[in-house]
């Protein structure tokens, strides 16, 4: 079944779009002037916008004649001043780079400047439809949200109604995949009103509202109201299209499992989900494996069970952005199983697998639901990888005595108190002067360095150059942009409407730091003083606060607090607590 953002989008295209405002704005002709230059072939020089679209279309193999074809179209609504045939033009030429969704992102980007105030039904509201659709596939949550909303502020502002819900019932997938179920729920239910009370419904988009529905009670456990949309769905799908109905009949072995009745999923799931077809999300199928597999985990067949985790896992592993929870309990699953038969490779294996879709998503980590950063908590696989590759590491190792083994722990063991006690000494110490030091530094105001004839000679620059990224850092550092993950030297430079040598220098200069450094510090610093005033940030994992603070990982974070603090950001915590208490 395909989804219903990608299904209504797609089919408004084919829709006549009208004109609806006849006065042009003069800074959106240059723009697209500027960045647009393209001859029209001679052959394509008499054709109609419709003969451009329809050529378009038909091509749809050959990317090169649909650059051309779509370029054409651009050229020829430039010439025409025409700003809503430009909007369609870049609208194609983003089709034409679906291969490359950021390409492709630029050019929709293009057309919704030009039509933003067009006041059109269409545009530029189905444009961030496209985006939010790419982006949520590519489970990147937070900016595919983002576009849904300005897909929904622009359809409720020019009156299409019916774009409106589609671009809610888009926001409630997207709270479906966080796990958001009452949220969701609600916005599902009203857009299922709507198209019950609509005449002109597109029924598959009804059909479409019958499995959300059922999924979304399915998975609140209400399972009176699953069966009730499921029924109401799959009768609904016998009559417009037999193939829908595999979706449904999916639904009922999840069903027939939470009914605890685990042969009759078994039985359900089994006859549907090797043949959902390739328009179905990647995601329907690994639920029903994942169900097959806890059905025969119930019934106590382990060895079946591990042959349907492991389709979960070969799903993901060819579909990377297919992420769900189920995927967690998958892996936990199957090295618990070679735990359990003693097998340390295939164990190690599959905790490295879980350790790896945890990277996957760490980009995206405060965007996901709580459900999914508790259960998915990369220190617990870490700890099970260390705990493991010390068991492989040691398994055929033997001491030649036990007396020397009894010496040698004891000789440790002693050792490792009287470290641990030094370690503790050193880190309270450590701990004190840090506090008292960052209270200083909170005191002291943060004032521009006088620039002197000295360091503009010094630094090679003049001096309202150096003043004006000196007011710039200044700025940079008390609204905390420092904090975003993806600051880096040349992207900074361009924001500063400067250069990166010019920028370094003056860092080098005035903060008596390289730039990597500068900025650690920066977040360090920033880390220091959430830890100390707001107790809740104290019980995020280490993790959590080196993303909230802007670093990738946890490592790094370590790294950079220890450099600047001589202590672990965990001992810091630990130490802050032990006074609170």
């Amino acid at each position: 079944m395909t989804t219903k953002f990608t299904q209504k989008c797609f089919s408004l295209l084919s829709g006549d779009m009208l004109f609806s405002s006849v006065f042009f704005f003069f800074c959106a002709f240059s723009f697209a002037q500027q960045e647009f230059e393209f001859s029209i072939p001679d052959s394509l020089q008499p054709k109609s916008y419709i003969e451009l679209k329809a050529s378009f279309d038909a091509d749809k193999k050959d990317s090169l004649s649909r650059y051309v074809y779509a370029k054409s179209y651009i050229a020829k609504a430039t010439q025409d001043d025409n700003r809503l045939e430009m909007t369609k033009g870049y609208e194609l030429l983003g089709f034409a780079h679906h291969h490359n969704y950021r390409k492709s992102f630029s050019y929709y980007d293009k057309a919704i400047e030009i039509s933003k105030n067009l006041n059109n039904k269409h545009y530029p509201a189905i444009l961030y439809i496209y985006k939010g659709a790419i982006l949520s596939e590519k489970n990147n949550y937070k900016e595919a949200l983002e576009n849904h909303l300005k897909a929904l502020e622009y359809a409720e502002a020019n009156n299409n109604v019916e774009l409106a819900y589609v671009t809610k019932h888009n926001i409630a997938i997207l709270k479906k995949h966080l796990e958001l179920y009452d949220e969701a729920l609600e916005i599902f239910k009203e857009c299922y009103e709507y198209e019950v009370n609509n005449p002109d419904r597109d029924e598959y988009d009804f059909l479409q509202s019958h499995f959300s529905l059922a999924e979304i009670y399915i998975e609140k456990n209400t399972i009176d109201s699953a069966v009730k949309y499921n029924t109401k769905g799959y009768n609904l799908a016998l009559k417009l299209d037999k193939r829908y109905c595999k979706s449904f009949i999916l639904n009922e072995g999840l069903i027939a499992f939470h009914k605890k009745n685990y042969r009759q999923t078994i039985e359900k799931i089994s006859k549907v989900v090797d043949s959902l077809g390739d328009e179905i999300p990647t995601r329907v199928p690994m639920n029903g494996f994942f169900h097959l597999a806890k059905a025969y985990d119930s019934l106590k067949q382990k060895e079946k069970a591990v042959v349907y985790y492991k389709k979960v896992d070969s799903i993901f592993t060819a579909h990377p952005y297919s992420f769900t929870t189920n995927l967690i309990d998958t892996y936990k699953a199957l090295f618990s199983y070679y735990r359990a038969t003693d097998d340390k490779a295939n164990e190690a294996y599959y905790i490295d697998k879980a350790l790896l879709a945890s990277d996957i998503y760490k980009e995206d980590y405060r965007a996901l639901s709580n459900k999914i950063i508790k259960t998915f908590d990369r220190r617990d696989l870490l700890e099970k990888q260390k705990e493991l590759n010390k068991a492989l590491n040691q398994k055929d190792k033997k001491y030649s005595t036990l007396k020397l083994f009894a010496f040698i722990f004891i000789a440790l063991f002693s050792i490792a108190i009287i470290v641990f006690y030094y370690k503790q000494r050193q880190i309270k110490r450590r701990f004190q002067e840090l506090v008292e030091k960052h209270e200083k530094a909170v005191k002291a105001k943060q004032n521009l360095t006088q620039i002197t004839n000295e360091d503009e000679k010094q630094i090679g620059l003049a001096d309202d150059i150096i003043e004006q990224i000196l007011v710039s850092l200044c700025n940079f550092e008390e609204k905390h942009t420092y904090i975003k993950p993806d600051i880096t030297l040349p992207n900074l430079s361009k924001r500063f409407k400067t250069n990166s040598a010019y920028l370094s220098r003056v860092i080098n200069t005035y903060k008596n730091k390289k730039f990597a450094e500068y900025l650690n510090d920066l977040r360090v610093d920033y880390a220091i003083e959430k830890i100390q005033s707001d107790k809740h940030f104290r019980l995020y994992t280490i993790k959590a606060i080196a993303i909230e603070v802007g670093f990738n990982n946890s490592q790094s974070f370590a790294r950079a607090f220890k450099r600047k603090t001589g202590i672990k950001p965990s001992d810091f915590i630990k130490q802050l607590e032990s006074i609170s208490t």
